[in-house]
């Protein structure tokens, strides 16, 4: 029988064999295997994998230092999935080393194609997309990358992949209100604006999200605390579209408040705090 292995990046990093967790021993392994998968089999070089593994504390002979990180990830590579596998997965090369898995091994690509479906389908066929989009959201345990440690790579890959899911998040909020499902989004987008009080989109959907419950002065203060956090850390007042959409509630134009330009995005600032 086949082993199944799975990669998992979106949370906490987790290794899974036939479905239980294994053991991942040493925060170097750790940096090793995740800056490997987010690789997704492009090289990634040795100056790459010992800055983030040592930062500015390089020992003394730093190749023979990282190639015992290397094998020892081999040694786990072929616990997990069977000897032999790391011999034909992990690739070293002059430069630097790749990993090459199987798409559906790994979570974030599995969260990356899913997204990518629910995108061509959010105009044709926005129940579809709406499923992709809550079966990707749903490969989510944490925080990316939570409690592995590294350096700039990682630090930046973990924000770029958690504004990712705000994205997600995002466009499967824009599909309820395209199906009229305002009040059932509320709780959730108060939920994301305190976590992200300058973003625009999130505040914007929260303004329409009340509006069209029948709670007008609440989507009113909504746009003004936006205004005021703007101001406050940036020093700048929301988009035009955010200010169009506050005077639509203003004037109750009811058209208008309801967003559904087809592709329309607000400029976003600061998204991930």
């Amino acid at each position: 029988m086949a082993v199944v292995v799975r990669f998992n990046l979106l949370g906490p990093l987790e290794v899974r064999v036939q479905g239980r967790p294994a053991n991942i021993r040493g925060g170097r392994q750790r940096i090793l295997l995740v800056l490997l998968l987010l690789g997704e089999g492009a090289s990634v070089s040795k100056d790459q994998l010992i800055g983030e593994i040592w930062g500015d504390d390089l020992p003394a002979r730093v190749d023979n230092a990282l190639q015992a990180v290397v094998t020892r990830l081999r040694r786990s590579l072929d616990a997990w999935c069977g000897s032999g596998f790391a011999r034909e997965r992990l690739v070293s090369e002059q430069s630097g080393y790749s990993l090459w898995l199987d798409d559906q091994t790994v979570d974030l690509r599995e969260f990356e194609s899913l997204r990518s479906e629910a995108h061509g389908l959010m105009t044709s066929d926005p129940a579809r997309s709406a499923a992709a989009l809550e079966e990707a959201l749903g490969l989510w345990r944490g925080p990316a990358l939570e409690g592995v440690g590294g350096g700039v790579l990682c630090g930046s890959a973990a924000a770029r992949l958690d504004e990712e899911r705000l994205l997600a998040l995002e466009d499967k909020i824009e599909l309820e209100h395209r199906g009229g499902r305002h009040a059932g989004t509320v709780a959730e987008l108060r939920r994301l604006t305190m976590l992200y009080p300058l973003h625009e989109r999130l505040s914007e959907q929260l303004m329409v999200a009340l509006y069209r419950s029948g709670r007008p002065a609440e989507a009113l203060d909504v746009y003004w605390r936006l205004r005021t956090a703007l101001r406050g850390e940036l020093g700048l007042d929301p988009t035009p579209t955010v200010q169009s959409r506050m005077q639509a509630i203003l004037q109750h134009d009811m058209a208008d408040v309801l967003p559904h330009e087809k592709g329309r995005e607000i400029p976003r600032r600061s998204a991930v705090a």
